[in-house]
């Protein structure tokens, strides 16, 4: 794969035609100024939104994250969050009604096995219900195992850092899918360990709240990697069609000046962190491991070297308008950059690998801004499909607001408000715009604007 910031872009195309003979892409021209390019996606496309256990069901007392919560360590409680463990049927009607095929949740373990070796077999029966909901409904399951929370006895005795905790992990992984795997094809076993373990150990703003411990956090991304594999053996010893990958939060990244060596040093050595280490930590060549490349992608990040502190090795953001006109920030910081998005698959293709979008979002206020992050971001998609990239699905973070971790409520990233007081969902435009492309299964975009972005 391309270094950050240094990555080989296909040539410009004129004029796009028909690569795959099961309903692919049919994009045609940039000729001219105010053409229209459609993007069409392959028959099957996957289309939905993603959710967490955690963040929606409400009501999870036994994982690490709730004492934190209630002692006051974390700034927000979770609560009843959404009440999806009681209102799914609601939820994925609302899905439904919208256009979408597709829907990505997490099972929570500590409600599976609430104590080690013990599996709540009324909790997996739930699960179970939820997914024979989907099913009626005509949604493909996406099942996460693993989504930042963990039972409360794996976390007292080392979490992801205690060599036992990956066998109990593969015998959670084996009981799912001995009950479970049945119903569902698509599996991510663990979420974003890059993220969990800067927050946990590098900012120390989440459980196990570690400041500034560097040597944790790569241990907890190796050992994440590692039950990413073991899990995977269990799954698919049950399923042996089973698609199975871990969920990688992939920025792009690159530097502040290209000119300069040590703005490219700096975003390189980033790159590497959050991009390369996690594939380089599966014990085992991605295409050996994965079945396929699960992306979270949400923000590009320029990358400017300063010499101290961690921006002597990588760098700090450059926030500049220098880097396009008008540059945008959702309501966490993040920058809205939607051309990262093609740059990010096309970084990763050479795996060899099927893709999908497992996570694509911005937290706002301002719907406008929401519908349009969305539009571009469809847009860029559709263009990763007219190069030949073999994305097979896109699922929206989220589906309704939700509790954002460390953040609570104060953000909003859904594709339908929630009103938390009375679990009243209300649909935004965006919504209504991933809808029409879902039910369309193709995304119309001005030819210039394509010739800008590519």
């Amino acid at each position: 794969m391309a270094p950050a910031g240094m990555a080989q872009r296909p040539p410009r195309l004129q004029h796009w035609r028909r690569l795959s003979r099961d309903g692919g892409l049919v994009a045609r021209g940039n000729e001219g100024r105010g053409r229209v390019t459609v993007y069409r996606f392959p028959r099957g496309f996957l289309w939905g939104a993603a959710t967490a256990a955690h963040q929606v069901e409400g009501g999870n007392r036994l994982n690490d994250w709730w004492p934190a919560e209630e002692e006051g360590r974390l700034p927000h409680r979770s609560g009843e969050a959404c009440r999806f463990w009681d209102l799914f049927e609601r939820d994925l009607d609302l899905a439904r009604r919208f256009g979408h095929n597709a829907h990505r949740l997490s099972l929570e373990w500590s409600r599976i096995e609430p104590e080690p070796g013990r599996f709540d077999e009324a909790a997996l029966d739930h699960y179970a219900a939820i997914l024979e909901a989907m099913a009626a409904r005509g949604i493909e399951p996406v099942v996460t195992l693993h989504h930042f929370t963990s039972p409360l006895w794996f976390a007292r005795r080392g979490g992801w850092l205690d060599h036992r905790n990956l066998a109990a992990f593969e015998a959670y992984a084996g009981k799912v899918a001995e009950r479970l795997a049945s119903k569902v094809r698509w599996w991510i076993t663990v979420n974003e360990p890059t993220v969990l373990a800067k927050h946990g150990f590098v900012t120390g703003d989440w459980p196990p709240f570690r400041r500034g411990r560097w040597d944790l956090a790569l241990r907890t991304i190796r050992a994440m990697g590692r039950g990413h594999v073991r899990a995977r053996a269990a799954l698919r010893a049950v399923r042996p069609d089973a698609m199975v990958s871990f969920a990688h939060s992939a920025p792009w990244i690159e530097p502040c000046n290209p000119g300069r060596a040590a703005d490219r040093t700096a975003a390189l050595a980033r790159d590497f962190f959050l991009n390369r280490l996690p594939f380089r930590m599966l014990g085992g060549a991605p295409r050996h491991v994965l079945d396929y490349v699960a992306i979270n992608y949400y923000t590009r990040m320029v990358v400017r070297w300063e010499g101290h502190g961690r921006a002597a090795l990588f760098g700090r953001d450059c926030l500049d308008d220098h880097h396009g006109t008008g540059r945008r920030f959702a309501s966490t910081g993040a920058e809205i950059h939607a051309p990262g998005l093609l740059q990010v698959l096309e970084s990763y293709a050479p795996l060899g690998l099927p893709m999908m979008i497992t996570e694509n979002g911005l937290a706002t206020d301002d719907e406008v801004l929401r519908t349009v992050g969305l539009r571009e971001h469809l847009e860029a998609l559709g263009q990763a499909v007219a190069r030949g990239l073999d994305v097979r699905g896109y699922l929206h973070w989220t589906l309704m607001d939700n509790f954002e971790w460390a953040l609570g409520t104060t953000v909003r990233f859904g594709l339908a408000a929630n009103d938390s007081a009375t679990q009243v969902r209300t649909p935004r435009p965006a919504m209504i715009l991933l809808a029409e492309v879902a039910r369309a299964n193709a995304v119309a975009a001005a030819a210039t604007q394509e010739a800008a972005a590519g």
